[in-house]
């Protein structure tokens, strides 16, 4: 099992990363397991060059170009954000736009995410959920959703956030059970 963990949010160990190591807390044992901080590369957006339409890949030298051999490594791929002003964060924004030229590569790769924020996570989830979608994924239910804002502190005031983040990654592994017909089974 090669799984993708995507950290979006530029706290490494903040509310966001929580939910995110909740949910690969339940990934059994042999699954190899990668993390990526976004927050740590240097990368930018996808600009105006349009060369993907021509070399078939992205031709940006930065940082970004581990993340897609990342990504194209994984069985399943899952993403970690905040929500910003109603949406993903810059960082998974320009990861994102940046994905444009894989298109068919991440065909039936197991996605899932999880999202902290304080209202307003609605555009979020279309983002997140178009983005799996395009690139024809199998999305992998519902995700989490953590409530979190200053007024009203972090996760430990949201009961559900860390049990659906739990659920969540459970839900991908069961998924990825289905979709590789007993391969689980065979690693233990």
């Amino acid at each position: 099992m090669k799984v993708l963990a995507i950290y979006g949010s530029p706290r490494k160990e903040g509310n966001t990363a929580k939910m995110l190591d909740t949910a690969l807390s339940v990934f059994p044992e042999e699954a190899e397991i990668h993390r990526v901080y976004l927050g740590e590369l240097n990368y930018s957006g996808c600009g105006p060059c349009r060369e993907c339409k021509t070399t078939g890949d992205c031709v940006i030298d930065d940082d970004m170009q581990m993340v897609f051999k990342e990504m194209l490594w994984a069985e399943i791929i899952i993403l970690g954000s905040p929500s910003q002003f109603s949406d993903v964060s810059a960082d998974i924004k320009k990861l994102m736009e940046r994905t444009w030229w894989m298109k068919g590569d991440l065909k039936n790769k197991i996605g899932g995410y999880v999202v902290t924020g304080r209202r307003y996570m609605e555009s979020t989830l279309n983002t997140l959920h178009a983005f799996m979608l395009r690139h024809r994924m199998i999305l992998g239910g519902s995700g989490a959703l953590g409530l979190t804002f200053t007024e009203m502190g972090g996760l430990e005031n949201d009961p559900l956030a860390l049990r659906d983040a739990k659920n969540t990654g459970k839900r991908l592994v069961e998924l990825y059970d289905l979709v590789y017909s007993g391969r689980l089974n065979q690693m233990g």
